[in-house]
């Protein structure tokens, strides 16, 4: 009996995050944002995430790179089912890879764009958002693999702010 071998690409995880990146594109293009979305730019079979190219070095980009009224930016979206209590720190908090967080802080230094780290929620239909400078000076690292290669970055919460509640639109900013 042979196995046929799934793609990443065709994940329910994967389907999950790409579904959140779609809708907050929408979102933003909704609120006058004009949106390049770096998904679309993802090697030949759509195995690779998309980078910034130096000669020694590249550097996976966030999801989105947002243009409105003379200002750009990056958008990184994480689509979590829910917020988690962590009991170490006794706070609600969301996580990324370290790897991918390092990136975006390389990332905003060279582009000059600030990064903005998204985060929707599906079961509230919470979406909140943080600046990713501002969320540096609060996160958490843990260094282990437990979670993900090379680590994980934590965030509290009630560092970000609520954008809006998809549930309850007229709550939009």
């Amino acid at each position: 009996m042979v196995t046929k071998q799934i793609s990443f690409y065709q994940t329910e995880e994967w389907q999950k995050g790409h579904s959140g990146e779609k809708m907050i594109a929408d979102l933003l293009r909704e609120r006058g944002w004009y949106v390049i979305p770096s998904y679309d730019y993802t090697g030949e079979d759509d195995n690779k995430a998309p980078r910034l190219q130096g000669l020694r070095e590249s550097l996976v980009i966030p999801d989105l790179d947002i243009a409105k009224d003379g200002v750009r930016r990056w958008a990184e979206v994480k689509t979590k089912e829910e917020v988690n209590w962590t009991v170490i720190t006794q706070r609600f908090e969301h996580g990324i890879p370290l790897r991918h967080y390092q990136h975006y802080l390389k990332v905003q230094s060279i582009t000059g764009c600030e990064v903005w780290l998204f985060i929707y929620e599906v079961k509230t239909g919470d979406v909140l958002y943080a600046k990713i400078d501002a969320l540096s000076k609060v996160k958490r690292e843990y260094n282990g693999n437990k979670m993900s290669r090379g680590g994980m970055v934590f965030f509290p919460r009630d560092a970000f702010k609520l954008w809006l509640n998809i549930y309850q639109p007229e709550l939009a900013l």
